[in-house]
Formats: C-alpha cells, structure tokens, sequence
C-alpha cells in the first residue's frame, strides 16, 4: 500500500507529474509557495515514499537537484463502459476456465464498439 501523502506532498507531486523531465527544487518551491528548506524536505519525503527520484543537477552556477517523477498519470477514459466488472462469469473467467476473455462475447462487442 503507498505511503500516505500530507496535501502540500500531493500538490507537488501533481505538479511534478506535470513534466516528465521533472523540475529543479527551487522551481518547485516557488510554485508551492514554501521555504526552501520546506522543500527541500518535502522533496526527501516523496524520494522516500517511492513517488520520485532526486537527481543531482547543475543549474545557475551551482548544484542542485532536479526532481524527477517516478509514476505517471494514467487515464481510464478509455476503460469506461468495459462488460468485466459487472459480468456474472467475472469470478470464473480466467486461462484455465470454461469462460475465458480470449472468448468473451460481451468483451469482443465492447472492443468493436
């Protein structure tokens, strides 16, 4: 289970998830609105959680480090309206069953949809 996020992890997690290069701490500080050293602990925490991975970077004439988001937001638009999570042979259907996907009726007419 991920780790729980306080509400100024998460705003910086969005916006880091925001580009996929990452961006330096201090880009990430001003937009938060937060010290310096708030986040820079902010940033350790999502390093420790898993969430990003803190890269030493060069930038304005000194170290620094540029933080690089390690998840991705995905879109489940496209998963909307699948027949699987309210197909009564959901519970059986599987390799080894009688009511497999690679032979479902109901998924073969969502796909051609």
């Amino acid at each position: 289970m991920p780790a729980k996020l306080s509400k100024l992890e998460e705003k910086a997690l969005t916006l880091l998830m925001q580009s996929e290069k990452g961006m330096l701490q201090s880009e990430l500080w001003h937009k938060l609105g937060v010290t310096s050293r708030e986040g820079s602990r902010i940033g350790i925490k999502l390093e420790r959680k898993g969430y990003v991975k803190r890269v030493k970077a060069f930038s304005n004439d000194r170290w620094t480090r540029r933080l690089v988001p390690l998840i991705k937001q995905v879109d489940i638009k496209p998963l909307l309206g699948v027949p699987c999570p309210s197909c009564s042979y959901e519970p059986l259907c599987g390799p080894r069953s009688e009511h497999h996907y690679r032979q479902c009726v109901l998924l073969e007419e969502w796909l051609n949809k």
